[in-house]
């Protein structure tokens, strides 16, 4: 899987890089346009996010598959060997874009308005990137025959065996686009400003928390839970807490 989409001369675009690649240039794009008043400063920020988020990408791969990484050290930053981390991505582009922010001095709260409409799209392009390259795929099931068929079909694992399974990424990619349509909403009527990322953010990791649950691709247990659903269910309450707290704070004389 992961087929070149884009050839040129040497040069070599896979579709899940083109994926990835193409929601990065959305949101960037987005956040310049948001911050046309300072365009070159929200170029930075975005910019800076997008970069602190490959390197959270990898970091976080890296660290949920340490047993096989410190046995082959020359692979952990080989991007070409592929291996991303979504929360991992996450909090790298919150850092570097919270660290700009705050060195070209621009507004926090219009900001993080700005990342809430972002949310999604990175959700939908990353899950329609694990279509091309084999990851996020679902448990194996008796028969399709036993679930509708957007629900069941027949797709490869990590190691190319076919079989049917829960078609995950159906999933992911609905439940991005109704947060899509939600923060839209909210941002047409001009709720919560400053406090829409953190809502959405929880909303999208407690519905990834139990979407995890139904992946069959390797990721360490930490207390009898997935890993990966751990970190879903930790960012959830992390992000609820701020959400409380940027409410709060707005209600401050």
């Amino acid at each position: 899987m992961n087929p070149i989409v884009v050839q040129l001369g040497g040069l070599e675009i896979r579709a899940f890089t083109f994926w990835i690649g193409l929601g990065a240039a959305l949101c960037i794009a987005l956040i310049v346009w948001r911050g046309r008043a300072q365009p070159i400063a929200h170029l930075d920020v975005a910019v800076a996010a997008a970069f602190c988020g490959v390197i959270g990408a990898r970091a976080g791969h890296v660290a949920l598959n340490w047993a096989y990484f410190s046995a082959h050290t020359g692979e952990i930053w080989s991007l070409s060997s592929g291996g991303l981390n979504w929360h991992g991505a996450l909090i790298g582009c919150l850092f570097g874009a919270q660290v700009v922010a705050q060195w070209r001095k621009l507004d926090s709260a219009r900001l993080r308005d700005s990342l809430a409409l972002c949310l999604p799209i990175g959700a939908i392009v990353t899950w329609q990137a694990c279509v091309e390259a084999t990851c996020g795929y679902g448990v194996e099931v008796r028969t399709l025959a036993d679930y509708p068929a957007w629900l069941a079909v027949e797709s490869p694992d990590i190691y190319g065996v076919i079989a049917p399974r829960l078609n995950l990424p159906v999933l992911g990619v609905a439940y991005a686009g109704v947060l899509g349509i939600f923060v839209l909403l909210l941002t047409w009527r001009r709720r919560l400003s400053g406090a829409r990322l953190w809502l959405v953010l929880a909303l999208y990791t407690l519905g990834m928390a139990l979407i995890s649950g139904f992946r069959a691709e390797y990721v360490p247990y930490w207390f009898g839970v997935r890993a990966d659903q751990a970190l879903d269910l930790i960012i959830a309450l992390w992000a609820s807490l701020l959400f409380v707290r940027a409410l709060s704070l707005k209600k401050l004389p």
